[in-house]
């Protein structure tokens, strides 16, 4: 399927069907000039506040970081499962130093902030000593004992799809990290960098535990520690051994294999649940973002358009059931709150994605921007954690927050700065 058709797909309603929310005339605060401006001024300004505390910080998960809740008792299942939702939901900054949780150094936020640095190199900045400290922060908060690199989290995590120890690695950190390490490689020419990459990507094949393996469908476990289906962490994996198969024409038959039970997965309508099982039956706006773009990496990593119908079919949905009318991002398919920060820059970075596709990716993603300047950024220039329907969660968590902003406004700039970046389809 060739982009002009698809992208006009994008713009077209039937009788019945709502008009797509997030469409250029919902652009209503300013032209996209004092937009970029404003972009390019939020960014500097978070850039600022990460950099004054080496990337270190808060997470929604973190609660059992405090020295008050380390005994084996408070990891005991449902007890732990308790606090740590207590502490997502409600327990802001303040109760946190009260149960003296340290601040601490995420990896996957360390791979979002290298990420955002190589997008801004791409933009003229001068990154490269800032990349370089990231990538030896990398290095240094691999997980130990295995013999490749590859992340985790800096908390321990008991869900009910089982648990994470602190530093244990799982699937979407290693990815994210990697991710970042080879856009280090090609925007900076770091062959240590590169080398790293595919030592996690020799994780992914060797450590995790294949839920789903058949000649034809292939799924990932999310840890080595478990057999979990879940979508996103798949087909992450899938989207990094795409990236590398260069190197490795194996990646490129396991990435498909990947991209194949993905696309099993999804819905008549192009949704997809979390992942099959009955405990994963909900959908989300992220996660399907997620799903979108690896299936997009795949694509222009092995020029295999095999899964365009099923690229076409899952944004679709994205767009028709994800935003309000006013540009906010919405968490679920089917309710409105929380509006969470990670689902605004997660639609900045997939309407990026898609510029080649939709002819009105650009103003789709200012859009959201502008949304998110105006209700998630305090006076500081950090962004909030999530808006509810009569009160909003103010905390500053690096990772799910700062990180994920960072990264998606330096994706905006360079979208923005590159060369008809925003123009590349028939339609425009």
């Amino acid at each position: 399927m060739t982009a002009a058709p698809f992208s006009a797909s994008l713009n077209r309603t039937t009788p019945g069907e709502s008009v797509t929310p997030t469409g250029p005339a919902v652009l209503m605060a300013g032209t996209v000039d004092e937009l970029s401006s404003a972009v390019d001024r939020s960014l500097l300004a978070l850039q600022n506040w990460v950099e004054q505390r080496d990337y270190a910080g808060h997470e929604p998960f973190d609660i059992l970081s405090s020295p008050l809740l380390r005994g084996r008792w408070s990891r005991s299942w449902p007890l732990a499962i308790v606090f740590i939702q207590f502490g997502k939901r409600f327990a802001g900054l303040r109760l946190r130093r009260w149960l003296q949780v340290p601040p601490s150094k995420n990896p996957k936020a360390v791979g979002l902030f290298l990420s955002a640095y190589c997008d801004l190199a791409r933009c003229g900045d001068d990154t490269r000593r800032a990349a370089a400290y990231l990538k030896s922060e990398l290095k240094r908060l691999r997980s130990p004992n295995e013999p490749e690199y590859c992340w985790g989290y800096d908390w321990d995590f008991v869900s009910r799809g089982g648990r994470m120890p602190a530093w244990s690695p799982n699937c979407i950190a290693t990815c994210f990290c990697a991710h970042a390490l080879l856009d280090m490689a090609e925007v900076l020419g770091d062959a240590e960098a590169r080398d790293m990459a595919q030592s996690a990507g020799r994780f992914l094949i060797t450590r995790l535990n294949r839920s789903v393996d058949t000649p034809e469908f292939l799924c990932l476990s999310y840890t080595p520690c478990d057999h979990m289906k879940v979508y996103n962490a798949s087909v992450h994996a899938g989207a990094l051994l795409a990236r590398l198969a260069p190197r490795d024409s194996e990646y490129a038959q396991i990435a498909r294999r990947t991209m194949n039970y993905l696309v099993a997965g999804q819905q008549p309508n192009g949704a997809w649940y979390y992942g099959p099982a009955l405990v994963h039956r909900w959908i989300d706006g992220f996660h399907t973002a997620y799903n979108l773009g690896a299936l997009l990496t795949y694509q222009r990593s092995t020029g295999d358009t095999t899964f365009d119908d099923a690229i076409r079919l899952g944004y679709e949905y994205y767009l028709s059931n994800f935003f309000r009318p006013d540009g906010a991002p919405k968490y679920f398919h089917n309710s409105v709150y929380p509006i969470d920060i990670h689902s605004c820059s997660q639609a900045i970075l997939t309407f990026c994605d898609f510029a080649e596709r939709d002819r009105h990716a650009r103003e789709r993603a200012f859009n959201v921007a502008r949304w998110t300047l105006e209700h998630m950024r305090g006076a500081v220039g950090t962004f909030f954690f999530q808006s509810h329907r009569f009160w909003t969660n103010r905390t500053a968590y690096m990772r799910w927050g700062q990180a994920w902003m960072l990264h998606a406004l330096a994706r905006l700039k360079r979208q923005n700065l590159c060369p008809n970046g925003w123009n590349s389809c028939e339609h425009s």
